[in-house]
């Protein structure tokens, strides 16, 4: 049941896929929002919406609701990215703030072309990081920033999965995307070495290739060793075509006092002194992993709307992390390390991430 208000924000949703879902979810309970009207290019979809929201106004096109003479204050982007451009620039035509999903676009022109328009506009742009707002992943950088054991020396991170893209409930572009597990899942992990170490990288070597039984077209796995500011270094791998059905998460961090562990990809963090015999659990919040972090990030891009500050996971910020993914499929494709100020250098990003 919906807590709303009656000033509560008017939302475009555009998007009512397997993400869709959860986005409507997290707008239907928010007390500051409300899905205005809802867009999809799929007619049952559409349907099944328009039963479970009666009177909510429900179109095929972004087009079409923007001409439909609806008041709204900003615009939840919840499609694959490879549309984003277009549909950015009609929603910042229209005067919206724009929430995106993540990537911002599968081409760094394109991002950048998106933020400027956004900056041109003086309109908001967020891009769906959610995993930021995890509990564990708050708890996780304030104890790496603060160093609560002492200078962070090396990190490894690794996930497992094995990922059935065909079934049912789960988005099925991903399987014939470039760099699904880059771009879709990577991409994720890389944003919270970078956001949670509080350290930007300054080069990768990776390697990205595809199982011989992959059922995705494009590679699966990802391997980069990251150095990050500092001479950190942050061993990553992680797939979406392992051999067992059995997922594995472990994010390990050593420092000169002792170590960090993330034993479960949502929660379950722990830490062991030099000494130690034992690792002590960290007391954190429970969660609702995919709800509980994109109620979060809904909230607190409400919060910039309303009080006139910078967006949450900006356009900026997230091209960083949008480019060390390039930088990665880069450093395959070469066979050699990159180096993130000449990547940025070479591809005209700099002044982009002042």
């Amino acid at each position: 049941m919906s807590t709303q208000s009656n000033a509560a924000h008017q939302l475009l949703l555009i998007g009512l896929g397997t993400r869709g879902r959860m986005w409507t979810r997290v707008i239907d309970a928010s007390p500051n929002a409300r899905i205005a009207a809802a867009v999809d290019p799929h007619a049952p979809t559409r349907e099944e919406f328009a039963a479970a929201h009666p009177g909510v106004p429900v179109f095929a096109t972004h087009q079409e609701a923007l001409a439909a003479g609806i008041t709204f204050t900003a615009a939840a982007l919840v499609t694959p990215p490879d549309g984003h451009l277009q549909q950015c620039s009609d929603l910042f035509h229209a005067g919206l703030p724009i929430l995106a999903e993540k990537p911002l676009t599968l081409d760094l022109a394109e991002s950048v072309r998106i933020i400027q328009m956004a900056e041109q506009h003086n309109l908001l742009l967020s891009v769906g990081l959610n995993f930021r707002y995890l509990p564990v992943h708050q708890k996780y950088k304030e104890l790496l920033t603060s160093e609560f054991l002492g200078t962070v020396g090396f990190g490894e991170f690794i996930y497992r999965r094995h990922r059935d893209g065909r079934r049912p409930g789960i988005n099925k572009y991903p399987l014939t995307m470039e760099q699904p597990m880059m771009l879709e899942q990577s991409i994720h992990h890389l944003d919270l070495i970078r956001y949670c170490y509080g350290r930007e990288v300054e080069s990768i070597m990776c390697r990205t290739w595809n199982p011989a039984w992959s059922m995705y077209a494009d590679d699966a796995n990802v391997h980069a060793l990251l150095t990050l500011e500092g001479g950190i270094a942050i061993n990553y791998f992680g797939t979406w075509s392992g051999g067992w059905n059995v997922p594995g998460f472990e994010w390990r961090t050593d420092c000169e006092g002792g170590v960090f562990v993330q034993r479960e990809l949502f929660s379950d963090l722990a830490y062991a002194k030099t000494t130690d015999a034992e690792l002590t659990p960290v007391a954190i919040e429970d969660a609702e992993a995919f709800y509980d972090d994109t109620a979060a990030l809904l909230e607190d891009f409400l919060h910039a709307l309303d009080h006139n500050l910078p967006a949450p996971c900006d356009g900026r910020d997230h091209l960083r992390t949008l480019a060390l993914c390039f930088a990665g499929i880069e450093s395959s494709r070469t066979g050699k390390a990159v180096v993130m100020q000449e990547f940025f250098e070479r591809n005209g990003l700099l002044e982009f991430l002042r």
